[in-house]
């Protein structure tokens, strides 16, 4: 766990120095799908696990969660995370912790989780993961899952470095395989700027899998969509790529009652 903490100790570094939030992809279709998905949050309990630098908590403490816990393996996003809640305090409490380590926390209505599956060395490590998910919802309880594309263009590069994000997956295209994703987001000073890190590329027939053997029930997959804004900034003919070829998905479950 040493190695992958100190790996993403080094991604953090990218993300003070970036405001990925400003990325066309995050700004005006991962938040805006988020959003619409997610529902009511009034009186729920919320976890991310891999919250990162806290982006998205922010965003769904906002939306009313009454309470809410990110964890993230790497304590320099975490003390990102903290130190924006620092000066713009939500109620939102942070904890180091990896999702093969945490056990379960609590009890919540809804666990949220931005590409933690993309991390499972294997479809074995996966079902560990998807577990952990369970362990971690109250009966009846919500797993939304941002994942990568399981359709995924193996070169979702050419073309896709306008939306702020490309991904290439490296042959053969198969469960496990790596998957290079780069960000492509401006600084403090405007100026492009590119970060890469790798995970792992997984079929739908694997998630699934994982799901239900982990005891969930209820399996949805949602493509992104792009806001009325997006829409209105860049124009339709613009957003045709991604939304034919998505770079991510929402993968939606349940815990039985």
């Amino acid at each position: 766990m040493k190695v992958e903490q100190t790996y993403f100790d080094t991604i953090a570094k990218g993300y003070e120095q970036l405001d990925t939030g400003m990325t066309p992809i995050r700004h005006y279709s991962e938040v805006y799908t988020l959003l619409k998905l997610i529902g009511p949050l009034d009186n729920k309990s919320v976890l991310e696990l891999a919250c990162s630098d806290g982006f998205f908590s922010r965003l769904l403490k906002k939306a009313g969660a009454d309470s809410f816990l990110g964890v993230d393996l790497s304590p320099e996003m975490i003390k990102l995370a903290r130190d924006h809640e620092a000066r713009h305090p939500l109620g939102i409490n942070y904890q180091v912790g990896s999702i093969q380590d945490i056990g379960a926390l609590g009890q919540f209505d809804l666990v949220f989780s931005p590409f933690v599956m993309s991390y499972a060395k294997d479809r074995m490590e996966l079902l560990e993961m998807c577990r952990i998910l369970h362990q971690n919802l109250k009966p009846g309880g919500r797993l939304l899952s941002m994942n990568d594309n399981p359709h995924l263009l193996p070169d979702s590069v050419t073309g896709f470095d306008k939306y702020g994000k490309t991904k290439r997956i490296i042959p053969p295209v198969e469960d496990g395989a790596t998957l290079e994703v780069t960000w492509v987001a401006p600084d403090s000073q405007g100026e492009k700027q590119y970060l890469s890190f790798e995970c792992q590329y997984f079929t739908q027939e694997v998630f699934e899998w994982a799901l239900a053997e982990a005891g969930f029930k209820n399996f949805l997959l949602h493509y992104p969509e792009v806001s009325p804004e997006g829409l209105k900034r860049y124009g339709n003919v613009y957003w045709d790529l991604f939304l034919k070829h998505p770079l991510l998905v929402f993968i939606e479950a349940r815990k039985a009652l």
